[in-house]
């Protein structure tokens, strides 16, 4: 088996003396989505939180094997993980509403061999057009869904290989949820992985190469979206039943 572009091993972290992931497990193909689900109080975002050391991680490796070579994320500075090709939208402030639209995915940019500012902003306001015509607006002006449109662009801007999402439909409206996953699915088809933690476990599956389901901080099952999304077992257990 080749070696996946993103991986936790083992990986038991917590926040102070209190105890959240017991021997997680996590393995992120190149070019794949993959969602991690459970109920409240599994440790899906601390998973994530662990990869930017706000939880601290006692045991485990975590590491990314991209194009820049095996990296040590837990040896790198939360701030620097995007220069090693590790984007992140979080839940919650994940835009800065007092600067200007152009402005947030200015903040996104980082500079690189064959990379240019204005084409990179270009191909944002292509892929979200509704960006485009409010470019000088403040971001806070925008509604729920142009909104997060706006932190995936940002963090678009800086070319990541992987793609951490923490809950990306989280305060949307009905009718705009699927419009995010099948932008999810045009990103990943772009050349980024995906990794996201997410409550509307369905329709993530649904979309995810493969999937985790998480319990009590351990791994509890695992396999391809589709099926994961469909299993009665895990459905009835996890998701409740229809």
């Amino acid at each position: 088996m080749s070696q996946p572009l993103f991986q936790l091993k083992d990986v038991h972290a917590g926040y102070g003396d209190v105890k959240i992931l017991n021997g997680v497990n996590i393995n992120v193909p190149a070019n794949s989505i993959v969602t991690i689900v459970g109920p409240n109080g599994a440790g899906k975002s601390t998973i994530l939180k662990s990869i930017y050391q706000i939880a601290k991680v006692t045991q485990g490796e975590i590491t990314l094997n991209g194009k820049n070579g095996q990296v040590d994320v837990k040896a790198i500075k939360p701030h620097k993980l995007v220069n090693v090709g590790i984007g992140y939208v979080p839940q919650i402030e994940n835009i800065f509403p007092a600067l200007t639209i152009e402005e947030n995915l200015d903040v996104g940019f980082i500079h690189g061999e064959g990379r240019d500012l204005e084409t990179r902003k270009a191909e944002m306001f292509k892929r979200y057009p509704d960006l485009a015509p409010r470019h000088k607006e403040r971001a806070g002006s925008l509604s729920g869904g142009q909104r997060q449109m706006l932190a995936l662009a940002r963090a678009l801007m800086s070319y990541p290989e992987l793609l951490l999402l923490d809950e990306p439909s989280a305060g949307l409206a009905p009718a705009l949820v699927d419009q995010l996953f099948e932008e999810l699915v045009s990103i990943n088809q772009s050349g980024v992985t995906i990794l996201m933690v997410e409550q509307n476990a369905r329709r993530a599956l649904e979309i995810s190469t493969y999937g985790y389901v998480l319990d009590m901080g351990k791994n509890r099952h695992e396999g391809d979206g589709r099926q994961l999304a469909v299993d009665p077992e895990i459905v009835g257990i996890y998701f409740g039943k229809k």
